[in-house]
């Protein structure tokens, strides 16, 4: 009898502790949601992830990468959520998702190696500069602005046997920072992160390229929907966009 005592509290006591814990709703695996980005964009989103995650609970799986690259996985995989990008890229890649939430411009920005000296559109045709890094010219974001920029400024033709084309903007900043390269081009955001590691960088004419509008889009087969609507819905938030603007969006 004491043993069926003793057995019979055990199962109890352990049927409150799980009554008492069904009755808590802490964050769990299923509190998370995929969001794959352009490389470019890495920390501007690690930064709105991390802060909805400490306001929320809820988690971030995040890919990056080549745009092309992303936006392939997020139409194959059918375990992406969400996918922020350049708009007219996303538009483009034909990806089955619902509106697209609009977070700011993404400028194109010149940057240069530490110990190169930059005056305006001539410091290209300058002898002393070797070569130039550019993202992809078709598959990446800021690679299409580039080109798209030495075109219209008629330095294309001039300056192509000098360029050096990458698959994304953090491999520009590497050329850039090893001094492999004099000239790359490169994202605001990314350049504001590591300003301290280049020789300086300037806001390229807008008027030389199409604009980049950065945008967050859902995908229809998105496995988390609804939690990762509440990262689109956070976006819009104060809180947000000073994280937004304070990466150069």
């Amino acid at each position: 009898m004491k043993r069926l005592f003793v057995s019979s509290l055990c199962i109890l006591t352990l049927l409150a502790t799980l009554f008492t814990f069904s009755n808590v709703a802490p964050a769990s695996a299923a509190d998370s949601f995929v969001i794959a980005s352009g490389a470019g964009y890495k920390k501007v989103v690690n930064a709105l992830t991390k802060a909805y995650e400490k306001q929320s609970g809820v988690q971030a799986d995040r890919i990056y990468g080549n745009m092309a690259k992303v936006t392939s996985q997020a139409k194959m995989s059918g375990k992406v959520d969400l996918v922020l990008g350049a708009k007219y890229f996303l538009e483009a890649a034909g990806l089955d998702m619902g509106p697209m939430t609009p977070i700011g411009k993404g400028p194109l920005v010149i940057a240069w190696a530490k110990g190169v000296k930059f005056d305006g559109d001539a410091t290209f045709l300058d002898e002393k500069i070797g070569r130039i890094a550019i993202p992809d010219l078709k598959n990446a974001i800021y690679g299409r602005a580039g080109k798209q920029y030495l075109d219209n400024t008629g330095l294309y033709p001039k300056v192509k046997d000098k360029l050096i084309v990458v698959a994304t903007i953090p491999q520009v900043f590497s050329y850039l920072m090893a001094k492999e390269v004099d000239l790359g081009f490169l994202n605001k955001t990314h350049a504001m992160n590591v300003a301290d590691k280049l020789g300086g960088y300037v806001l390229a004419d807008e008027s030389k390229y199409e604009p980049i509008v950065i945008a967050v889009g859902k995908m229809n087969d998105a496995p988390h929907g609804a939690i990762a609507e509440g990262f689109v819905a956070f976006l819009k938030t104060p809180q947000a966009r000073k994280i937004i603007t304070a990466h150069g969006l």
